[in-house]
């Protein structure tokens, strides 16, 4: 999906994720068209690593210089992954635990961004 499109939700949609998913599904409204499956959440947080660093991270490095073709892109972003520093991924998983605990005090609910 591209950023600010609407998600495709229309029945053909749902019952095509039914069929290949079966109940293991979490997109909006498709508990409401279909009966099954799971709510999406009010505000899902960026708490993964890939939400909250990884994207960004990688982002910064790739596009210093703007590939001019796929193979370019795809290029850059191996490039960028093996220059990560391994001591970083310690970081970013203590970073994960403090996000976990900003949930548990909201109660699950909505927090601003975290600033360490």
């Amino acid at each position: 999906m591209q950023d600010g499109a609407r998600p495709h939700r229309t029945r053909s949609v749902f019952d095509f994720l039914s069929e290949y998913f079966n109940d293991r599904v979490i997109a909006l409204d498709y508990d409401k068209h279909t009966e099954s499956g799971m709510a999406w959440p009010p505000y899902p947080s960026d708490l993964t690593a890939c939400d909250f660093f990884l994207r960004g991270y990688l982002k910064n490095l790739i596009y210093r210089q703007i590939p001019q073709t796929i193979a370019e892109l795809k290029q850059h972003i191996s490039t960028a992954c093996e220059t990560i520093p391994s001591d970083m991924f310690g970081r970013v998983s203590g970073q994960f635990c403090l996000r976990l605990r900003h949930v548990v005090a909201a109660n699950g609910g909505y927090f601003e961004n975290i600033v360490v």
